[in-house]
């Protein structure tokens, strides 16, 4: 099968058999992917790798489970998610974004953002946190939380989908 990765790297054309993608989150410095390194200038925490796992196509890692200020959350035993840079959301099974939904307990006029909880994915045993200021959409005193359901049906799913928000954070 094709894969530009497996040319690059089979035509030793990288330092490194790998490629990393910075998504800004401000127009004042661009966005971009790199082939064959990864630019710690644009690191925001310690890199650590974790297998990809699953036969969907998808670039798949296995989420231990869910957190709120560092408190699981019981809701994954086995969650998978694809890392997805042209989805501008997280994404997930519609029982568990729901469970997610009741637990942030965002408010519409945004009365209670500065209380939100950091959301957290355990994932090869470290937790990676989101912000309220990462998952919540706050445009002119209105609150939308970034999350939508999206039930992808077996053999591939159900799957959760990291989009632009996780991204744009590690």
């Amino acid at each position: 099968a094709f894969s530009m990765m497996s040319r690059l790297t089979g035509a030793d054309a990288l330092k490194q058999p790998l490629f990393s993608v910075f998504l800004s989150d401000s127009d004042a410095e661009a966005s971009e992917i790199t082939f064959g390194d990864v630019k710690e200038e644009h690191m925001s925490s310690e890199l650590f790798w974790v297998p990809v796992s699953g036969t969907s196509g998808y670039w798949e890692v296995h989420i231990e489970d869910i957190t709120t200020d560092g408190k699981r959350l019981n809701l994954c035993e086995n969650c998978r998610v694809a890392v997805d840079t042209g989805t501008s959301q997280l994404a997930g099974p519609t029982d568990l974004i729901a469970k997610l939904i009741d637990v942030l307990g965002v408010s519409r006029d945004c009365s209670n953002f500065q209380s939100l909880p950091k959301l957290g994915f355990i994932i090869g045993g470290r937790i990676l946190s989101l912000d309220p200021y990462d998952y919540v959409d706050k445009a002119q005193g209105i609150c939308d939380l970034s999350l939508m359901a999206l039930d992808v049906p077996p053999p591939k799913g159900p799957l959760f989908v990291f989009g632009i928000p996780f991204l744009q954070k590690y």
